[in-house]
């Protein structure tokens, strides 16, 4: 199929200071390759392909725009490392009026990374 690129947002909370970080996010709806994340002007196909965490956060939350037509989940990484969690689209839409609760920990310096599967 022709890929559908979307936008999203991840939720993350600081532990320390109880600040949300609303992350926009940029799925380009191909297998395999990295999300993409705002890098201080919103997410868009040429964007960082990680965010820092500034403290040691939990994700909270995940949401994107409904339309993905190549990939069906994001598969959730701490630097390189895939931390078993894969968060399928169809439960984390804009348009659902309740999504699963997430609950990753990532620590101040980790770079969180998401990887589009089919």
């Amino acid at each position: 199929m022709v890929a559908a690129p979307q936008y999203g947002t991840i939720v993350l909370q600081g532990l320390r200071t109880g600040r949300i970080y609303n992350v926009d996010a940029y799925f380009s709806d191909v297998v395999d390759a990295l999300s993409n994340f705002d890098g201080g002007g919103g997410a868009g196909a040429t964007s960082p392909t990680s965010f820092t965490c500034p403290e040691n956060v939990l994700l909270l939350d995940f949401s994107i725009v409904t339309g993905m037509t190549d990939t069906t989940k994001i598969q959730v990484l701490r630097g390189n490392q895939p931390t078993g969690d894969f968060l399928r689209f169809t439960q984390y839409l804009t348009t659902a009026p309740v999504r699963s609760p997430v609950r990753l920990g990532f620590r101040m310096g980790t770079e969180l990374r998401c990887i589009q599967k089919a």
